[in-house]
Order: structure tokens, then sequence, then C-alpha cells
């Protein structure tokens, strides 16, 4: 179909999905969503994020850390060096580094500006939530519903309310921004549009780096749609093509993913599963609608999000299957189908699901995070109710009209109710003996060596950097950078070395000149690195080296950069290379 560079809509036809495409999109859209943006980030850009939110400190604490050894010449910083009173923490060898760098990144703009790149990047990643549902949703109705239908995206309770403020979980709220954008390239792939499995592995990979865990609950969708829409003949390949950009986003992003994978051994997430229990978060149907032991506030405001969520998903999706035309159908089926089984995974109809698989339990972590992937599948039903809602029925149409209009409200009164969080919000750091220089880190728990107390840590954080916790011995430190340090030692009969880094299984110690490497244990209670040192003067080398899956990982990252540079740069060398031949 020939490309037109003027406002287009979906044609259903023959049961294909065909588009008329866009050349550019205006800017007045985009300034509209920027507009929309700044009032919805309002609260935080203004005050900051809630300090009382469930994830701020310990983003905060990430950021910061990170950022520091960022200036300072470490492009990747994998071991935080200063977090824990000092003590380290192996967060970035798992832990997403997107939102990091767009906050490390924005720091200079935002020194100019008086402003907090933190929150700054939390408006960036709202501005392009909305842009990528733009772009999505207009693949299928006027740019007028899909505009209004994107903001609707930027506003719902669980991306703004839940995420953004009151979770404060950047991580995952990226994560929703790149959602929209793989569906978008998706169906380009699927019309067989050039370069667009470059832009579908590009998406895809900013989506690994941004939140794993929402991409192992959403990954299957874009490959489902383009083979369900596909017509019968094309549906494999249709498949393969979304499988294939993904695949080359998947090596795009190894550069982070196969030592986040490698190193999930030594931060087992089924360590902290205990804590944060998928049962204790599912949501129970009772006789006052939803019941939870502890009356769990959050929760119960989970519960009624995915009852709204649930009445809007359903009734477009009646309307659309009964008066929006058979070509529709299959792709309301669809989207009503991701919705139900989101929505199934969130309640506790799930739980033998969630029981017979830990694997999954353990990375999920919370079945209610899957009100990501329903928001996603909801505001394509509603794009495309409103596109169609002239052929409703005149009765039909009033009354589901305003039934979602009395939802969008209350969507509006969380947004209200944000503003109420920040006039109560006040944070109660833990006073105990288990959170005494853990930085508020989720995973602490994971990975710190298991029996070890905070306090014991907190005292020899307060010490020398190394020293030897038994016997005669001194110890002289020469340089202390992150996964490398150097310690001069001297001690006539040799002994345990502790050094003032957590333990971490692949710390390594050796002696220049000698074979292989000196024993290290954890020292206990304190959690500590100790090194078996030998009687007499040495230099100790203390190093975290770059492991084969994160030297692989970077030369997988730079092949399938180099492979996509080739594959979007092919077409104008062949033209060009067809013009000389003319010539």
């Amino acid at each position: 179909m020939a490309e037109s560079s003027q406002t287009g809509s979906v044609l259903i036809a023959d049961n294909r999905l065909t588009t008329r495409h866009y050349s550019s999109f205006n800017l007045p859209p985009i300034l509209i969503i920027l507009a929309f943006a700044v009032v919805l980030a309002l609260p935080m850009l203004i005050y900051g994020p809630l300090v009382d939110g469930h994830d701020t400190h310990e983003h905060l604490n990430f950021i910061g850390y990170f950022s520091a050894q960022f200036w300072r010449g470490d492009w990747y910083p994998r071991w935080l060096i200063g977090m824990n009173a000092g003590l380290g923490s192996p967060t970035y060898f798992v832990f997403p580094p997107l939102p990091a760098y767009v906050c490390v990144l924005l720091e200079p703009v935002a020194r100019l500006g008086h402003f907090s790149a933190f929150d700054l990047a939390a408006l960036l990643a709202l501005v392009i939530s909305g842009i990528a549902a733009f772009l999505w949703l207009q693949t299928a109705v006027s740019r007028k519903i899909a505009l209004g239908s994107a903001l609707l995206y930027m506003m719902m309770p669980y991306h703004l309310g839940i995420d953004f403020y009151r979770r404060c979980a950047l991580p995952e709220f990226w994560a929703m921004a790149w959602m929209p954008l793989v569906l978008y390239f998706t169906m380009r792939v699927t019309e067989g549009k050039r370069n667009a499995s470059l832009g579908l592995a590009v998406a895809f990979a900013l989506m690994i780096v941004s939140h794993l865990i929402s991409v192992a609950m959403f990954f299957l969708v874009p490959i489902a749609l383009a083979a369900f829409l596909a017509d019968p003949g094309q549906k494999v390949k249709n498949a393969f093509r979304v499988i294939a950009a993904m695949a080359l986003g998947t090596g795009l992003s190894a550069i982070y993913l196969f030592p986040g994978l490698d190193n999930a051994r030594y931060i087992p997430a089924s360590r902290i599963i205990t804590v944060f229990k998928w049962s204790d978060n599912l949501i129970h149907i009772g006789k006052t609608l939803f019941i939870y032991s502890g009356a769990d506030h959050f929760l119960l405001t989970l519960s009624w999000i995915l009852v709204s969520m649930v009445i809007v998903a359903a009734m477009c999706g009646f309307a659309l299957l009964k008066w929006g035309g058979r070509d529709l159908s299959r792709h309301v089926l669809f989207w009503l189908s991701v919705c139900s089984g989101s929505a199934l995974m969130i309640s506790r109809f799930s739980s033998p699901v969630w029981r017979h698989i830990q694997k999954l339990a353990e990375a999920i972590q919370f079945p209610w995070r899957f009100n990501a992937v329903l928001c996603v599948g909801t505001i394509w039903l509603i794009a495309l109710f409103f596109s169609k809602r002239r052929e409703f029925p005149k009765l039909t149409r009033s009354v589901f009209t305003i039934v979602m209009l009395i939802v969008f409200s209350a969507w509006l009164v969380m947004y209200g109710e944000v503003w109420h969080w920040y006039k109560v919000d006040v944070w109660n750091p833990p006073h105990d003996e288990n959170h005494l220089i853990s930085d508020s880190d989720g995973w602490f728990a994971a990975w710190v060596p298991p029996g070890t107390v905070q306090r014991s840590a907190l005292i020899a954080s307060h010490g020398p950097k190394a020293a030897f916790k038994e016997g005669i011995g001194s110890a002289l430190v020469q340089s202390w950078e992150p996964r490398d340090l150097n310690v001069q030692t001297n001690s006539p009969g040799g002994g345990w070395l502790m050094v003032d880094q957590f333990y971490y299984p692949t710390w390594q110690a050796s002696i220049p000149g000698k074979v292989g490497h000196l024993t290290t244990r954890a020292a206990m209670p304190e959690g500590l690195l100790e090194i078996a040192v030998p009687p007499g003067t040495y230099d100790i080398y203390i190093l975290i080296p770059p492991s084969v899956a994160e030297r692989g990982g970077e030369w997988v990252s730079l092949f399938f950069l180099l492979f996509g540079i080739v594959i979007a740069l092919s077409p104008q060398m062949e033209r060009r290379f067809h013009l000389r031949k003319a010539q």
C-alpha cells in the first residue's frame, strides 16, 4: 500500500490490518503530551519523589552511587563501593542500568536549570510513555483518538499513581514506556516495513535494560500478536520475524543481560521471596468485595484499580465484538485475552500457577505487577471503542460512555490523592538490628552472606579499611577503587585479613609473582571479605575481575550493534551501487 504523509487511520479489509503510515507526526501532539506530563508530574517536580515511596530511597541511593562512580571514570559501575556504609554492593551486576544512565546523563542539564536529575528522568519516562502509546495507537485509530488514549495511558492509576508515585518504581515505569513502542514496531514488522525490525530490536533492548521482570511478563505478547493477527499462511513467518528482531534486541542488551543472568546465582530471589510472599500479594474476592489479612491499604487500592480496568476492558470488548464488525473481532479477542490473562494472574484464582511454578513466583515477586500488561491491553480496547462508538446503538453508546467517564474521573481522583500523599508524606526509617547499613537496598537480604549481623558490619566499617582480625600483623591500603583494591601486608605469622567490603563470591585475591589465588571467605558475623594471607610482606591485589559473561556480553553487544548498523545502511548502499552501475 502506498505511503501517505497525510493523517490516516486503520482500514480493515480482507481480514488484514492495513495502515496508512506517516512520514512524521506534527509537533502539537508532542507538545500536548509534554504539557500533560508536566501536569501529571507536577507534585514530583515541586517536592521530589515521595520520601515514603516504596522504592524511593533504594533508587536514590543506587543512582547516587552509580553517578559518583560514573563521573570518576567508571563507565559502567557494577560494584557500588560506597554503598552500605562504604562496604559496597553488587547491585548493578544484576540491576538494570538504563534508569541510572538517564539520570546521570541528565545531570549537567539539571544543574544548569537547578533541577533534580532524578525528577527530570521520571518526567522523561512519562513523556516517552505518552509518545510511544500515541505512535502505537495511531496504527489503529485516528490521530485525535490516539492522542486522547495516549493521555489516558499516561494517567492510568497503576501507571501513574502506583508506579510513578506510590512505589517510585522507575525501572518498571520505564518498561511501561517501552511496551507500546515494542508493539508499534511489531505492527510495522508484520507489515514488512523496512527497518521496522531494527526499531523493534532497539525498543526491546531498551525494555530489557529497564526492567527484566517486565520483559518476563510481556515478551510473549508481541510474538502472539504477530502470529494471531496474521493470515493463516503468514502466522509462522510473522512470528519468526518478530522473534528474530527480539533476538537482535537481546543481543544488543547482552552487555547487561549476560552478567545479570550469570550473577543471579549469587543473588537468589528465593532468599527474599520469604519476605515478600506472592500469596500475600494476590487479589482476594470476599463478601466485602476484597478482603486482605492485615487490611493492607496498598492492596486494597490495587484491587479497586483492577476493578476499574476490568470494567472498562469488558465493556469495550463487548461493544466491539457485538457492533464493531467481524473484521475487528480477531484484534478484540486477542486483547481481551491479554487483559483476561493479566487480570487472572493478579487474582487469587492464579494461586495454582504461582504455587507450582516457583521460578515464576521468584522472578515476578509480586503478582500485581501484571497490571502493567493489563494497562497496555486495556488502552488498545479503549482507543478502538472510541473510534467505533458512532456505530454502536445510541443507548449503548451513551451508557457505556457515561460509565467509562465515571471510571476516568475516578482515575483523576487518584491523581488528586497524590497531592494528599505529599501532605502526609513522612518517612520513618526502621531502627532495628536488621536495617543499620542496608541503604534501603531491596536485594540486600539476597546477596549478603547468611548470618551477617549488620551491627557488627557497621562497627567494622568504622575501623581500618583492612586489618588482621586475629594474630599479629599490619595492613596498609595502597589503592581503593571499585572492584580493585591493593593492600600491603606485613605479618610474621600470616593470618586472616579482613577487608572493609562485603563478601561476594567473585572477589579474588592474589600476590604478584605467585601462582593461584589466595583463599577468601566471609568473615562472620560482619559478612565482610576475609583473605588468608601468608607470613611475610606482600602486596595483596584484591579484584572482582571481568567474568566470561561480562566480557562476552560486551563483545556480543558490540557485534549486534555493528550488525544492526550494517542492516540499517545496506538499503542505502544498495541504492548507491545501482546508481553507479546505471551511470
